[in-house]
């Protein structure tokens, strides 16, 4: 009986043959505690410090984002709000794969998340937003993501990114925004 052992089986693009189409081949988590407000109805990103950056090891793979954070919306009860994914590995911010891009949307914008206050007011609340997409960069220079943020113009109010605008023992609240990337075998 013969063994046979290796670290690894390659393709002649250097993509390991066992790692199959869904595999996840690294897992990179960005969690930051910096807390900042916003009242704004144009896209803007809340902090650089809300970002994540990943290194595909191979053009061909796919980058798979979660977001996950808690927020305080101190905004009127019909005021609709909404967050949506971005690449900064320009600089600017820029689309991602996921991102609709339906050619009959007339004034309608491609969002990755949107809402109304859910639960009333007071400044203690707390809502649970989070939110999964992906970017096919086709390339394997660092990738950067982070979101931008923005309320409509008819509504009021401001959001809390990871606290609690109301310092209150009993309910105020503060939880890091979390952003993880994850490259998959396309």
């Amino acid at each position: 009986m013969s063994i046979i052992k290796t670290n690894q089986i390659q393709r002649l693009d250097g993509q390991p043959v066992l790692n199959t189409t869904g595999s996840i081949i690294q897992t990179v988590v960005s969690q930051s505690d910096t807390k900042t407000s916003l009242n704004v109805t144009s896209k803007t990103e809340p902090s650089t410090s809300y970002r994540v950056s990943i290194t595909p090891t191979h053009a061909d793979n796919r980058i798979y984002l979660t977001y996950m954070m808690l927020v305080n919306v101190s905004m009127a009860s019909n005021t609709l709000f909404q967050l949506r994914a971005e690449k900064y590995t320009s600089g600017s911010a820029a689309s991602i794969t996921s991102r609709s891009t339906w050619g009959s949307a007339s004034n309608r914008q491609a969002v990755d998340f949107i809402a109304r206050p859910g639960n009333g007011y007071d400044s203690n609340d707390q809502n649970t937003i989070m939110w999964e997409c992906f970017d096919d960069p086709g390339s394997t220079a660092t990738q950067t993501y982070g979101f931008t943020f923005s309320r409509e113009t008819g509504g009021s109010g401001t959001i809390y990114f990871g606290y609690s605008n109301g310092n209150n023992s009993s309910w105020g609240f503060h939880h890091p925004v979390t952003i993880i990337a994850r490259e998959v075998v396309q």
